[in-house]
């Protein structure tokens, strides 16, 4: 039996918790953590009436609670640690973002003797997952379904399975996580995918810098496919080519200042990327303006510096992405920048410099709003100028005018010079605008608006479903290829429903929604109906 003061409330099942801040005055105290307590509260909560239905008392039983040497690696003290209420917070962020876990709070049960008990509480996640998609835009049809096991047999792997057809081609695969392989920091994931013109595989092997003070981290990254290339302009394929490429990545980094709650990190990577186009050919009607694209294979190869920087500056909010779900945002600003050389000497079929440089930056002066920028700018410079040059800029905003009902937009820039054939940039369905058809035109650059209005009603099912609405509009425009210049700037508006599972990690959505362009051209249909949980924003 534990006695003492619990410095917090109850963890309960449907409700996030938003836990006090008792651990700074522990620290200022000089406290000693005594004894670490886990504590599992299951899918459904079965103390709730509402909850306590033939339904959550089935999936309590079928569920695999996660062993708790699982949760314990997670945690970034030890018994007979002082209390540093940084690493309290930092460990209840990492819990959170487990896809198995719903919600975690640790609280400081304080002792007679003036020690700490800290007791990890963990909400479980329903991990068994079904993704499926539906969509008809433009008289194109595709499809997807999935089925994956975040929590394979308690263990915190993740086991999947999926299906999907679009237009471009059929693809069936597996895909495995292991964020703890061989019980240590280590991740290994692993990804097999058959397409219906050729196969995708993939494997990474990383120790990442899983938390602000891990020393230092390491990647091995190897990818490799085989499929065609396709292109094409106002919904329809138009050119197709074979296409291969295999990639290598080696990076390790380590921390080499700390000041505070920011970490500066230094290191190597190596990049080793090979690629290869066959012959062109157009499969589309010759009477479209899109002009074949010069393929020149490639061999890329050569060193980089690295430079990054991370500052713990995180706050949780409810409700702006998922549903009844904590959402952990960082509110400083953090950035990498890599500057490296492909090189003959290394094999290597060009001499070019190579940078990318990534930025993030939050803002919120309220729990009721939040605005989240990214920036993003990348390419390799041979003598004859910039290629795959490219500078990405998004913008997200949150606010709420009442609890539930919020108001969402989404604003990206995408510049690029001289892309590679396989990232041209594309304006369409796939790409935000929900009246149109997929891959409407390719470009070299773009921009799109998106905003909405989404009110989240009070009705949920058995614990389960929660019900929201919607109503949304989109705009962009793209600049074509082969001269043509920018294109008309296309609209669309619609409405749908947001179904969210309240029993899953992130609250996920399932969004059917209903769009009607309002710049429409003359082969594409008068309304798009879509049904998935594909969110970007």
């Amino acid at each position: 039996m534990i006695f003492g003061v619990v410095l917090a409330g109850p963890l309960r099942a449907g409700k996030p918790l938003v836990p006090a801040r008792p651990w700074s005055a522990l620290e200022t105290r000089k406290a000693t953590i005594g004894r670490i307590e886990v504590e599992d509260v299951d899918v459904f909560d079965l103390a709730n009436p509402k909850e306590n239905v033939w339904l959550g008392r089935l999936a309590d039983r079928l569920h695999a609670t996660t062993r708790e040497v699982v949760i314990r690696r997670v945690l970034l003290f030890q018994a007979g640690d002082p209390v540093h209420a940084r690493l309290i917070y930092e460990t209840e962020r990492l819990l959170r973002a487990l896809p198995f876990l719903k919600d975690a709070h640790i609280e400081p049960v304080v002792q007679p003797d003036g020690t700490v008990v800290a007791k990890v509480r963990v909400r479980e996640a329903w991990t068994t997952q079904v993704s499926a998609g539906f969509a008809s835009v433009g008289g194109q049809r595709s499809m997807n379904f999935g089925v994956e096991e975040k929590n394979f047999l308690g263990l915190g792997k993740s086991v999947g399975f999926a299906v999907s057809r679009d237009q471009q081609r059929s693809t069936w695969g597996f895909d495995y996580l292991d964020p703890q392989f061989l019980g240590s920091r280590w991740v290994l994931g692993l990804q097999d995918q058959f397409l219906s013109d050729g196969a995708a595989r993939s494997l990474a092997l990383g120790r990442p810098f899983y938390a602000l003070a891990t020393p230092w981290s390491a990647t091995l990254a190897l990818a490799q496919k085989r499929t065609d290339l396709y292109l094409y302009d106002r919904g329809a394929q138009i050119f197709q080519a074979p296409f291969a490429q295999d990639a290598i990545q080696l990076a390790g980094a380590a921390a080499f200042r700390r000041s505070g709650d920011r970490v500066w990190r230094g290191g190597l990577l190596f990049n080793r990327q090979d690629t290869q186009y066959g012959s062109i050919s157009r499969t589309g009607p010759a009477a479209d303006p899109l002009q074949a694209p010069t393929l020149a294979s490639r061999r890329l190869r050569g060193p980089a510096l690295t430079l990054a920087t991370e500052q713990d500056a995180f706050d949780t909010f409810q409700d702006f992405l998922g549903m009844d779900s904590p959402e952990d945002y960082n509110l400083a600003w953090n950035g990498t920048l890599n500057l490296g050389l492909y090189t003959p000497a290394l094999g290597s079929s060009m001499t070019a410099p190579f940078f990318l440089a990534q930025g993030t930056q939050g803002w919120s002066s309220s729990p009721d709003e939040l605005t989240l920028l990214t920036v993003n700018l990348s390419g390799r410079a041979p003598a004859s100028g910039l290629q795959n040059g490219q500078m990405n800029l998004t913008l997200t905003q949150y606010a709420k005018v009442t609890p539930n009902q919020i108001l969402a937009g989404f604003a990206a820039v995408d510049l690029g010079d001289r892309l590679d054939p396989e990232g041209l940039y594309y304006l369409g369905g796939d790409q935000g605008m929900r009246g149109y058809p997929d891959e409407l035109h390719p470009g070299d650059a773009r921009w799109l608006v998106s905003g909405e209005y989404r009110m989240l009603t009070g009705q949920r099912w058995w614990g389960i479903v929660r019900l929201g609405y919607d109503v949304f509009f989109d705009t962009g425009a793209i600049r074509q290829l082969n001269g043509q210049g920018w294109s008309r700037n296309y609209s669309d508006a619609g409405f749908g429903f947001r179904l969210g599972n309240l029993k899953s990690s992130i609250g996920r959505v399932i969004l059917i929604s209903l769009a009607v362009p309002l710049a429409r051209e003359p082969y594409q249909a008068r309304f798009q109906v879509t049904v998935g949980n594909t969110m970007r924003f």
